[in-house]
């Protein structure tokens, strides 16, 4: 394979430069040393994991998590399981201070063991008092993601994404969005986290089987990312992270400038789903230019020619509207299946 291409990177960056360079040109970009002065960075760098995670520990408030466990054939690597009904993993709920415990005292079991996206202010809120991000404002709320050798195989957000490398070193490969179709992309209903996970090995990569991963190996980039080093990833590029010390530890945020009016997008491609996908190519144009002009503006404002009050739904639902739209759209789909109207919502 040929070698991935470098991720950009910049050794200082303001938050004004980030909203005005960075974050428009819809590229990652590798931050160098922008939490090296957080605590927790300084004292895992100075004193290691141990004394980090008494630290850490000092703030826990005895909420517990959900641990992520892999047996020892897992080799770190959490996924699908074989037959991709569920996942290659197990979980144990567990207090920040008993996970770190068993990630300091069962370091030689085999087990991958993995804290994963959980929320600071939910687990050590404390930790929020003392890290902050200078590139954010305060909407965006950190999640830990802490544990021993393990991998995230390939996959997207949807969100905008700063991942800061506190502990241990962390290696990223990216590929744009536009190679999803040569990641083979499993199932969403068992996927890892809710967000449909890559089934190509980035390390032993089948191309028999998944031929078209060789296109996407073209298109990657990586970088290696050190205590107090910083990744920005935009919505929709994938990623596969591979944490490489004994032990580790990251911080993310995710954040979305403006929020859809819907929290479960996935349903409505379901639906769209079922909608479209069985019928000719003919009628599925005809759709696609649909979609393109009243959904994704390709070609500037939806009904731009007429007045925002006389455009309908399709050219926009107000805030106003968005419940009563909503109900629209169940009772439409309650008569697929046989079943009388939902409730009304309650007039606001």
């Amino acid at each position: 394979m040929n070698p991935a291409a470098d991720i950009p990177e910049i050794d200082s960056l303001s938050k004004e430069v980030f909203d005005t360079e960075v974050r428009p040109a819809i590229k990652p970009v590798v931050i160098r040393g922008l939490v090296k002065d957080w605590p927790a960075t300084q004292i895992g760098q100075e004193s290691g994991a141990k004394a980090l995670f008494d630290y850490l520990g000092s703030f826990d408030n005895g909420q517990p998590q959900n641990t992520l466990i892999g047996a020892p054939e897992v080799k770190g690597r959490f996924t699908y399981s074989d037959d991709l009904r569920s996942q290659n993993y197990t979980t144990q709920p567990q207090t920040f201070t008993q996970a770190f415990n068993d990630l300091l005292s069962k370091a030689d079991d085999g087990h991958a063991r993995f804290i994963q996206s959980a929320f600071a202010h939910e687990h050590i809120p404390e930790f929020l008092k003392h890290h902050t991000m200078p590139l954010l404002g305060g909407g965006a709320k950190p999640r830990l993601w802490i544990g021993n050798e393990t991998t995230a195989q390939t996959h997207y957000d949807l969100s905008e994404n700063i991942a800061c490398v506190v502990l241990g070193q962390r290696s990223f490969t990216l590929f744009p969005p536009e190679q999803l179709h040569n990641l083979y992309p499993g199932p969403l209903e068992t996927a890892p986290g809710g967000i449909p996970v890559s089934l190509t090995s980035l390390d032993n990569p089948d191309f028999e089987k998944h031929p078209g991963f060789e296109e996407a190996l073209k298109h990657r980039m990586s970088a290696q990312l050190n205590p107090g080093d910083a990744i920005y990833i935009p919505p929709g590029w994938w990623h596969h992270v591979r944490a490489q010390a004994p032990l580790n530890m990251l911080v993310n945020y995710w954040w979305s400038e403006k929020t859809a009016m819907v929290k479960s997008p996935y349903a409505a491609m379901v639906h769209s789903v079922m909608a479209f996908k069985s019928l000719s190519e003919a009628e599925r144009a005809v759709w696609r230019n649909m979609f393109d002009y009243f959904v994704f503006e390709k070609h500037g404002e939806a009904m731009g020619h007429i007045e925002p009050l006389q455009r309908g739904l399709l050219g926009g639902v107000p805030p106003e509207y968005r419940a009563s739209t909503i109900y629209d759209i169940l009772s439409a789909l309650a008569k697929e299946v046989g079943l009388p109207p939902p409730p009304k919502p309650p007039q606001r």
